[in-house]
């Protein structure tokens, strides 16, 4: 975050082309130690995994160094910043799956082993959070609604983790894909319907799992 003295984002991405080399190298310096937090935090809640997430940051910098030149004021930096790291994401998944294609199930147990964080999926409250039982299903369940938005087409996908945990509002969302609040409430209510319908069979199958 830019304080009294330093330089906006947009004052930062003007100097791109500034015919100084180094001053071209110093403002994007400022905008990734600025920003790479949270580009990693969102490829990491679209990718869920580490690494990938970590190509997707470099990978979407690289773009930003490359076009920042020629990046025009209409939004903001960041929700320029945004869009490039989910076109990343989503390029990196579409890799991926060609690859190696991996069930639900099996994608959630290799989360839970990995202990990952839960993206902000609430565990179970009160008495039922206590015990190593309890968590251990919660925990489950956190991992299993991960990879449920993993199996979302990446339109759904994108809206479902831009809105939770990241918590911003339908205009926040639309202007980071370029598209109108509507369409962003239309798409998370889509997400929701298909979220539901992998989950009651998902989260079911768990909770028999870790009954005694």
């Amino acid at each position: 975050m830019a304080g009294m003295d330093d330089p906006s984002d947009l004052e930062l991405i003007q100097r791109f082309a500034d015919p100084a080399r180094g001053a071209r190298r110093a403002a994007f310096t400022t905008l990734f130690e600025r920003h790479r937090k949270r580009a990693f935090d969102l490829a990491y809640r679209v990718l869920g995994d580490a690494g990938l997430a970590a190509d997707a940051v470099q990978e979407s910098f690289l773009t930003v160094y490359e076009k920042g030149a020629r990046f025009e004021a209409r939004a903001r930096f960041t929700s320029w910043l945004y869009r490039v790291v989910l076109n990343r994401c989503i390029d990196l998944q579409r890799r991926e799956r060609r690859h190696r294609m991996l069930p639900l199930a099996t994608t959630a147990s290799r989360e839970t082993e990995a202990g990952e964080r839960d993206g902000g999926v609430p565990e179970p409250a009160g008495d039922a959070a206590d015990g190593p039982g309890a968590r251990a299903l919660g925990a489950e369940r956190a991992a299993i609604v991960r990879a449920a938005i993993r199996e979302l087409s990446p339109k759904l996908a994108e809206v479902v983790i831009l809105r939770y945990p990241e918590g911003r509002s339908y205009e926040e969302i639309g202007e980071i894909l370029g598209v109108p609040p509507g369409t962003v409430k239309s798409r998370l209510n889509r997400a929701h319907a298909a979220l539901r319908g992998i989950l009651s069979a998902e989260l079911g199958a768990a909770t028999e799992e870790t009954s005694p």
